[in-house]
């Protein structure tokens, strides 16, 4: 299950970053300091195999669309199972939040 870390080091001009951990999944979400808007996620899953990264950044935050990277072929189905077994401590807004964008970019 997915927990939070506690006093993760943040970066003025990265935003609000809050992160999620288990032995499996790292997810850490960007927050704009002002609006406590997303704008930004990073899951890293598989740690144990291969692990691979898919992040997501809202461009001009938000307001002209948004970038999905990979680094390298990624599974959103196995993105998408791990997310709803391991959600632990994710409200259910930041799932939904998070799955939205991993459709939209499909598209």
């Amino acid at each position: 299950m997915l927990a939070e870390v506690k006093n993760v080091r943040q970066i003025p001009e990265e935003g609000l970053r809050r992160w999620f951990m288990d032995n499996d999944m790292d997810l850490i979400l960007w927050y704009d300091s002002d609006e406590n808007k997303m704008i930004g996620f990073q899951i890293s899953y598989d740690k144990r195999s291969v692990q691979r990264t898919v992040t997501w950044k809202s461009s001009d935050e938000g307001r002209t669309g948004s970038t999905l990277t990979c680094d390298g072929p990624y599974n959103k189905k196995r993105i998408v199972r791990l997310l709803e077994q391991k959600g632990g401590e994710l409200d259910e807004e930041i799932l939904q939040f998070i799955l939205l964008q991993l459709k939209v970019q499909d598209q």
